[in-house]
């Protein structure tokens, strides 16, 4: 496998350009010559990144995108998979997450670290859920965690060690889950690059979770606030009826029921926006009680 794939590159630059029923020249145009666009798209010479760029911003695409061509074989292919993965898991299709994994092993594409740390992540996440072997995924996990080739932590890391501090918290194990949790957060804060809002609210929301099995109130309260203000800030719904009905349980447990009740209605009013009516039955049990 070459480290870097200019071909396809090339090939994905020709088949966005025809698309848009755009010539070399048009494509060319202020950024190079028409005769090197026609070297690039046949694979022939490598593009300097400030001419990548421009090309990119010329079709309208990501330069990341281009990037991936160049470093990644068959980038489409193992995006998708990776996407399929991750809507598996999500609905807790463990089974079909298992299959996936088995076949991607032996695929060529997903012989680079980032994909095979990938693997190892998942195939400890269906360890501990479908074959119920805590300690096998918890080593799975940390084996993921320790390939590495970069000086710092990366977003995949943090996502690691998040399904560590999970399993932990469904152990019971609720110490060790915190550690893991903040550990993650303190990355987060010192990485030299952002990782997504969405990935700090869902570790702000488990950690509250955690402190609040921990009875440890006020401080579940503060977390949540802070996943709350980060899912406005950032106009998103994401874990938002989540993180409320948590902060909410919590002040209706601690006797303060009217601002408990108020965000317990918003929690279950964003779950109806979202069809989660397993949620909206929670929300009204758990307000049947303090009626």
């Amino acid at each position: 496998m070459n480290e870097f794939n200019f071909k396809n590159l090339g090939d994905t630059i020709h088949t966005i350009r025809v698309k848009l029923n755009v010539t070399q020249k048009e494509l060319a145009e202020g950024i190079c010559s028409q005769s090197q666009i026609s070297k690039i798209e046949k694979g022939e010479i490598s593009p300097y990144i400030d001419t990548l760029v421009k090309i990119a911003n010329r079709l309208g695409m990501d330069p990341n995108y281009f990037i991936n061509q160049i470093c990644k074989e068959q980038y489409e292919f193992v995006e998708h998979s990776k996407m399929k993965i991750r809507e598996y898991t999500k609905k807790k299709e463990y089974v079909e997450v298992k299959k996936l994994i088995r076949r991607l092993e032996k695929h060529p594409s997903f012989k680079k670290l980032e994909e095979v740390q990938f693997l190892y992540w998942h195939k400890g996440v269906y360890t501990y859920y479908l074959e119920d072997d805590f300690s096998k995924a918890i080593n799975l996990l940390m084996n993921a965690l320790n390939l590495k080739c970069s000086f710092q932590k990366t977003k995949q890391d943090i996502q690691i060690m998040n399904s560590i501090g999970i399993m932990y918290g469904e152990e019971g194990e609720w110490e060790q889950a915190v550690l893991y949790f903040l550990e993650a957060l303190n990355i987060s804060k010192n990485l030299l690059y952002p990782i997504g809002f969405t990935i700090l609210i869902k570790i702000y929301y488990n950690l509250s979770k955690v402190y609040y099995n921990l009875n440890e109130n006020m401080e579940a309260i503060l977390i949540a606030e802070k996943g709350i203000k980060l899912a406005l800030d950032n106009e998103s719904n994401y874990l938002l009826g989540e993180l409320l009905y948590q902060k909410g349980l919590i002040l209706l447990e601690e006797k303060a029921i009217h601002e408990g009740k108020e965000l317990m209605d918003k929690a279950c009013m964003l779950f109806a926006m979202n069809g989660k009516e397993h949620y909206v039955k929670t929300v009204l049990d758990k307000l049947h009680q303090y009626t």
